[in-house]
């Protein structure tokens, strides 16, 4: 088609700020502990330094080389800062003997790692905390706790060596008390029995486990009096995630996740089922409690992830295995809130240079969300990640671990039906998947991953109002979505009238009776003008321009566009000139009438039809086809309509229109012969002949008007002979509107496409006689049918007339120069006198090559205006 872009086209936006989220909560980085209330004391885990004095003093431009150096200057109240640089750890190990003191790790990788002895020993010592350190271990326990009360241990990284099994990794013995292990990551290292993530001896009192990570490891406690855990998340090897022996008492474990393992998570989580047994281990209940334990133990708001085949027993309780709640609740009495999760949780990776991914991070749907026992014993008030609130059950809330999650939509009007969408996803980078639902039951998906844009296009079975739906879906299972609405470009035709809307003469539509004065306007009153209603984007109006003093042009315009530089009727002094116009309706429902001459005119306006953008009937466009032709009988008596009277048309069953459902007719109506001056008037059968006009003619004159006229409902129309001798009529169709139409008519600003008078445009002169003009306006889019133009012919050597058809050629032909040359159509569009210029609205079909010809029938030269004012689109 022409690069000319329809008016009609929008933009439909919806920013990113509207996006709706399905939950929003903030996950915060691991926290840090507490620091103290007296000194700092900076220490590196790098292993090494270059100081002169090889120790350092503790200050944070020179830390102590040693992380025991900067541990044993320091006293009660104090704090040791331990600086990682990633990748970097210390390979010695740290005993803590003094009270009251902190150790913090700086950044994610302040790593202590000294290989066959524990990372850090707590000795004796009371009221310490040790927060976000990296401790790793082989062949010893990673943190050791004996004889120490009132200690934590918070947000920190411990694992052991997978390559050594049977050590536990936090071990605390039977004389200490009050020891928390808080927001931890703890990894036994191996799936294999025989090794605890934490084991707690005999003896041992007031023990806190909250919100930890436990990786191929659980908990062993024996003749623990008082046990809290809670808020966990356990993804276990082949013991138990925990296990209480001996005879424990004020136990409570509570709103704890227990998955079984899953064969698909990475770094050594091989402990499922198949593997345990092949080995030689035993699979053990996720929870074991001894008979001993049982009476001062409770058990309730904790969910477990069965996966698959390797499903185990949920409780083993006082010696009797319970594989299902419902059992586990009859036999024991406890569990009353416990439950089942049917989604997996995710995994997540935690450490740099630790390749440890475990399934913690909870997904849309799960049990865990939002269940928690709020007054669990020893519950934190953050989770793992210090997020807070803090609802559900395992380690890690629900929270957001993508904030940024939005999408924006953008959308755009590509064709009569057809909008293209763009959704800007932000996200970070984790796999996507975009659902985008169009409104009218359709959708499609597309995947992405973090910041994405997603386009994609659709076209609509009907015209109207459509509200598209975008939802943005990350692999955690957050969700956002957004909408936009969208309005197809495309506007179907309503047949109305013929109805008069103005008459400057009589005042019909305006103030009062007055000519339109030189290079001003005449406004018409479309929408609520008697059941025109609102929403019309176009509409049909025979325009008669009459009482001329002077020659000059008419251009219609929407009230409050910019007035075109095309002319829709060009008249001289003196002459009464009719010209049909599909003109857009401006936003406050009036159209312009502009008198572009230099003298007073008188307008008249009939409408015959608008357009809106809900469906009701579509164009059809027709090879031109004549229906009727008084002169020799074609479709009617071979006699001239008498004065006054009319003569019936057929429209249904002829000319290639169907033989019913036409709701409206595209014709080129003549009139020939006149024995008088008069006018024409087309209107449907069946209806009483109304006060409008289509052709005005003197006595002698020959002159056609394109007209677009409701049909009846016997399917035929009449042409009524409005002046006071009688008349030939030719009747030509061009197309038809009726429900089953698929084209939508698309308004365009008025563009001028040919001006043979233009030497710098044109250049080839004016179109000579029998010749032709072909306009190759939609090669390559058969979804173009037809276009509205305003057709002038000027500087006429000879009578004649002019036809517009489909060019039978394609572009190629043209272009190869084997294009042969058309049969000349037997039909007309307009009609002139020597040295005449006429107008007239054409309808033309864009057949099935795209392209259109503009016949000079007379036998001198011519020159050719054509102005584009709008198209027909299918699709």
């Amino acid at each position: 088609m022409t690069e000319t872009e329809s008016s009609a086209f929008r933009t439909f936006n919806s920013p990113g700020s509207t996006s709706i989220r399905a939950r929003n909560s903030t996950a915060r980085p691991m926290a840090g502990g507490e620091a103290g209330s007296g000194r700092t004391i900076f220490a590196s885990s790098t292993g090494f330094c270059n100081y002169p004095s090889g120790t350092g003093t503790g200050s944070q431009d020179t830390p102590f080389c040693k992380v025991q150096d900067a541990v044993d200057a320091a006293q009660s109240g104090d704090t040791v800062d331990v600086v990682g640089s990633m990748g970097y750890f210390t390979q010695d190990p740290v005993t803590v003997k003094t009270s009251g003191i902190s150790i913090v790790g700086i950044g994610s990788q302040a790593w202590i790692s000294p290989g066959g002895k524990p990372a850090i020993t707590l000795d004796g010592v009371s009221d310490v905390t040790i927060s976000n350190l990296m401790l790793s271990s082989f062949g010893a326990p990673a943190v050791v706790v004996k004889g120490s009360s009132r200690v934590t241990l918070d947000s920190s990284y411990v694992d052991l060596n997978p390559n050594v099994r049977g050590v536990d990794a936090i071990t605390v013995d039977g004389a200490s008390a009050d020891v928390t292990v808080s927001r931890t990551y703890v990894d036994a290292g191996f799936w294999s029995a025989g090794a605890s993530g934490i084991s707690i001896a005999a003896g041992a009192s007031r023990i806190r486990l909250a919100s930890d990570v436990f990786a191929v490891a659980g908990i062993t406690a024996t003749g623990v009096n008082g046990l809290d855990v809670v808020g966990n998340t356990a993804q276990r090897g082949c013991s138990a995630a925990v296990e209480v022996k001996g005879a424990s008492s004020g136990v409570h474990i509570e709103n704890n996740l227990f998955e079984d393992a899953n064969p698909n998570t990475d770094y050594m989580m091989g402990g499922f089922k198949s593997n345990c047994t092949s080995a030689g281990q035993a699979w053990a209940p996720d929870v074991v409690v001894s008979a001993d334990s049982a009476a001062g133990t409770v058990a309730d708001y904790n969910a477990f992830y069965v996966y698959d085949s390797d499903a185990t027993a949920l409780y083993g309780w006082a010696g009797t295995a319970y594989p299902t709640l419902a059992g586990f609740r009859a036999g024991s009495g406890q569990g009353a809130h416990d439950a089942i999760d049917t989604v997996q949780a995710g995994g997540v990776y935690f450490r740099p240079n630790k390749s440890a991914n475990v399934d913690a991070q909870p997904r849309a749907g799960s049990a865990v969300i939002g269940s928690a026992d709020p007054n669990a014993p020893g519950r934190l008030a953050s989770d793992f990640y210090g997020t807070s609130p803090y609802t559900g059950r395992g380690a890690i809330q629900l929270a957001n671990p993508n904030p940024g999650l939005g999408v924006s939509l953008s959308g755009k009007n590509t064709s009569a039906y057809g909008i293209s969408l763009t959704a800007g996803v932000t996200s970070a980078s984790v796999p996507l998947t975009v659902s985008i639902a169009w409104g009218d039951g359709s959708t499609e998906t597309a995947s992405g991953n973090g910041n994405t844009s997603v386009t994609r296009s659709h076209s609509y079975a009907k015209l109207g109002n459509y509200t598209v739906a975008v939802t943005v879906k990350d692999d955690s299972g957050i969700t956002v979505s957004n909408s936009v609405a969208v309005t197809t470009a495309g506007s179907a035709y309503t047949a109305y009238g013929p109805t008069r809307l103005l008459d400057t003469r009589d005042g019909t539509g305006a103030a009062k009776p007055q000519p339109v004065q030189p290079y001003s306007s005449a406004r018409v009153r479309i929408v609520g003008n008697g059941g025109i209603p609102s929403g019309v984007t176009a509409v049909v109006l025979n325009v008669t321009v009459t009482g001329t003093s002077s020659g000059g042009h008419i251009t219609a315009y929407g009230e409050g566009d910019p007035r075109p530089s095309t002319s829709n009727v060009n008249f001289t002094a003196g002459q009464t000139v009719p010209n049909l116009v599909v003109v857009p309706v401006g936003a406050n429902g009036y159209v312009d009438l502009y008198n572009g001459g230099w003298g007073a005119v008188d307008l008249i306006a009939d409408i015959t039809g608008y357009f809106t953008r809900s469906a009701s009937s579509g164009y059809t466009p027709v090879p031109p086809a004549r229906l009727v032709d008084t002169r020799n009988g074609t479709g009617a008596a071979a006699a001239q309509v008498a004065a006054y009277d009319s003569v019936p048309v057929q429209i249904s069953g002829l000319g290639g229109l169907p033989g019913s459902g036409v709701t409206a007719v595209a014709l080129n109506v003549t009139v020939t012969n006149p024995r008088s001056a008069g006018h024409l008037t087309v209107y449907p059968d069946g209806q009483a002949t109304p006060v409008a006009s289509n052709v005005n003619y003197g006595e002698g004159q020959t002159i056609a008007n394109s007209v677009i006229v409701p049909v009846g409902p016997d399917g035929k129309i009449r042409v009524h002979n409005g002046g006071w001798a009688p008349t030939d009529v030719i009747v030509d169709v061009v197309g038809y509107y009726s429900p089953a139409g698929r084209s939508a008519y698309l308004p365009i600003d008025p563009e001028r496409l040919l001006d043979t008078r233009d030497a710098a445009s044109w250049g080839d002169g004016p179109v000579g006689g029998r010749g032709y003009v072909y306009m190759p306006l939609a090669a390559g889019h058969p979804d173009i049918t037809g276009f509205v133009f305003n057709s002038t012919v000027t500087n006429t050597a000879d009578s004649g007339h002019l036809t517009v058809s489909p060019d039978p050629n394609s572009l190629a032909a043209y272009q190869g120069g084997y294009a042969s040359w058309p049969a000349t159509p037997s039909v007309s569009t307009l009609n002139w006198r020597a040295g005449g210029t006429v107008p007239n609205l054409v309808q033309a079909n864009a057949g099935s090559n795209g392209i259109v010809d503009f016949w000079n029938v007379s036998d001198g030269n011519l020159d050719l205006i054509v102005d584009m004012f709008g198209y027909y689109q299918n699709d």
